[in-house]
């Protein structure tokens, strides 16, 4: 893809000589792509010997290291190193050569052939797979290493996931060794109650010598009133601990009830289980933003904490902004945890409202320096001198040479051009590991040009220290979001914003949950809006830029005029329902905004909302609005409103 050309910079000679070499390697890539087609029409039919004569045609291309790949995986118990290790070589550092060799490796390891095995699995650029983890724990085992054991303890054990077969031989010698104590079995098993691990459950069970029933378990899973009035499966320590799962699940629905029931147990409860139980209850009670939690988090003891019981009592205490627990709640979370972004940011407001400024003003000075949810509103307390300044980076020629010289980049750009778009992202995403900022603005501008929109981003979100804002947060559609925002009433960076973290510009984006289009919008809503504005209702129509953003924009301004005209509840009603969004209002009390976003019990609702309202600044800049700070946007949330909600 090149750069629109200057006829001002580049003589009508030289034009002309360019616009023919564009012409000609136009004709070569569509019959390089009719190639392609072929070899993987081909791979489909399993006709390997037509993959083997494309992949002959296609051996200048970049496309040609795909029928060479699929001609080794499919082969991979037939062929050997002297087949796999030339094309490991030559393409390496490539997406397929990482995918070819993890797969060998799984032969290798299945084979047990674990001198080659470490070999590969040195040049493992990408984290492995748990699968590929546990070959190599194996491998070590076979070696005889004796560090081995502690570090798959502390790998493996803790965790209520299937793990892969290739672990099962190294979860033995945890148990039989002695390496996975009673405690530890105990310690997992609470694990795997807290995650409805049912099969998990019912086998560690049986490790500790107790028969747990899938009836008794499911019971107390799905029915817990019924099992605490009749509790079944297991004795002892089992009981008690079936018992706090179903005072658990109880808590989600009915936190009353599941203090009532905690209190009839205590009595049977032993004293470890008894804090566990508190623990358990505060968890949930914290999440559901219940002002009790707190107490029930005080009697769970010195328990020690799990990483979701600490986020949760941080999270309710500063939605109270009862500082002295924020501040200590995240003292007591490990390095790593405390680091991130967020616990930094209120450790700062903690240490503020505590009179300890110089630390505090440490804290917000180091964040300020990123233009994320957090720097944003460090550098607003800061004041108006702070952060970096919005500097241009215009990328140069030498850039897009850069580009078009990379093979990973052009095999993505040739593969979203055919359709393949998963692979074309993995490839695009793949060659821009470790790229510097000027590689990465330059591929932002060549995946805007050829309409990449949701890759262009992904690049130019990237850069270190060189930025481009008008590529990080791309403005296409613009005549129609405009117009369509006017026409509502709608801030028109705000509807930006929250279509970049919606689709990324991705026209015909489909969600897991079947959300679809710019907007992002679920049939029932699609259907119910459809009916609002007048036009006949059909499954595809969202998919069309011009009406999914009517139809999306329409949404939004029920959701803000139904939610108070606040734009932070709204924006947290179009990603979770605007029920939800006004259940974590507080029922008498205005809230800082900040304070509301932070406890917001859904992790990617939190999140969109924080992204959503971060990038409304940010394109008020690019759109050439007057600058609104964040803090001005968030504002704050009023009381619960109890009037319904009409529509979906």
């Amino acid at each position: 893809m090149l750069r629109p050309l200057s006829v001002e910079s580049r003589s009508l000679k030289k034009l002309i000589a360019v616009l023919f070499c564009l012409l000609a390697a136009s004709v070569a890539r569509a019959d390089n792509k009719d190639d392609f087609t072929a070899a993987r029409e081909a791979l489909g039919k399993g006709d390997l010997k037509e993959v083997a004569t494309r992949a002959e045609a296609l051996s200048r291309d970049p496309l040609g290291i795909y029928p060479r790949y699929w001609l080794l995986s499919r082969q991979l118990s037939q062929v050997g190193p002297e087949q796999l290790l030339p094309f490991l070589n030559y393409y390496q550092g490539s997406w397929l050569a990482e995918k070819l060799r993890g797969e060998w490796l799984v032969v290798l390891g299945r084979n047990g052939d674990w001198p080659r095995f470490r070999e590969q699995y040195r040049l493992l650029v990408d984290a492995p797979s748990t699968e590929l983890l546990c070959y190599h724990l194996q491998g070590r085992l076979a070696q005889g290493d004796k560090t081995t054991l502690p570090n798959a303890r502390a790998l493996l054990w803790f965790t209520a996931k299937d793990l892969p077969p290739p672990c099962d031989p190294v979860l033995e010698q945890l148990l039989s060794t002695g390496t996975v104590t009673t405690d530890d079995i105990w310690a997992r098993l609470r694990l795997a109650f807290e995650n409805n691990a049912q099969g998990l459950a019912r086998s560690l069970a049986a490790r500790l010598g107790s028969e747990l029933g899938a009836k008794p378990l499911e019971t107390a899973v799905s029915s817990p009133t019924a099992w605490l009035k009749s509790p079944a499966g297991g004795d002892g320590r089992l009981r008690q601990e079936l018992a706090v799962l179903a005072i658990a699940r109880l808590a989600r629905s009915n936190v009353d009830a599941a203090h009532a029931a905690l209190q009839e147990w205590l009595p049977r409860l032993g004293p470890d289980v008894e804090s566990y139980a508190w623990r358990r209850l505060a968890t949930t009670a914290a999440f559901r933003l219940d002002p009790r939690a707190e107490d029930w988090f005080r009697k769970s003891g010195k328990l020690e904490w799990s990483e979701y019981s600490l986020e949760w009592r941080t999270r309710l205490a500063i939605r109270h902004q009862d500082w002295d627990i924020v501040a200590s709640s995240i003292r007591l979370m490990a390095p790593e945890q405390q680091k991130e972004r967020a616990w930094q940011y209120w450790l700062a407001r903690a240490l503020e409202a505590r009179d300890n400024k110089a630390e505090a003003q440490r804290l917000i000075a180091g964040l300020s320096l990123d233009d994320d949810y957090y720097g944003l509103l460090a550098r607003e307390r800061l004041g108006p001198v702070a952060g970096p300044t919005r500097v241009l980076y215009k990328v140069i020629d030498e850039d897009f040479r850069r580009v078009a010289a990379h093979a990973g980049l052009q095999r993505g750009l040739l593969l979203n051009e055919i359709g393949l778009r998963f692979e074309a992202v993995r490839e695009w995403n793949w060659a821009l590991r470790g790229a510097d900022d000027r590689l990465l603005l330059a591929a932002a501008e060549v995946a805007r040009d050829a309409g990449w929109y949701d890759r262009a981003i992904y690049a130019a979100e990237r850069t270190k220290t060189l930025h481009n804002y008008e590529l990080r947060y791309l403005a296409p559609y613009r005549d129609i979001v405009k117009d369509y925002s006017e026409q509502t009433g709608l801030d028109e960076a705000w509807v930006f914003g929250l279509m970049r973290q919606e689709s990324r510009f991705v026209s015909v984006a489909r969600s897991g949950v079947g959300a679809g289009g710019l907007m992002q919008l679920m049939p029932g809503t699609a259907r119910w809006v459809a009916g609002k504005v007048g036009l006949p209702y059909e499954p595809g129509m969202v998919n069309d830029a011009g009406v999914n953003v009517r139809l999306g924009t329409y949404y939004l301004r029920h959701v803000l005029d139904n939610l108070s005209s606040q734009p932070v509840l709204a924006t947290a009603g179009y990603n979770a329902g605007p029920s939800r969004a006004r259940e974590w209002q507080h029922p008498e009390l205005n809230l800082e905004a900040p304070l509301y976003i932070e406890s917001i019990p859904f992790a990617e609702t939190r999140d969109y909302v924080k992204k959503v309202m971060t990038n409304a600044v940010h394109y008020g800049m690019t759109l050439g609005q007057a600058r609104v700070p964040l803090a001005t946007r968030l504002g704050s949330i009023p009381p619960r409103n109890p009037k319904p909600i009409e529509g979906p």
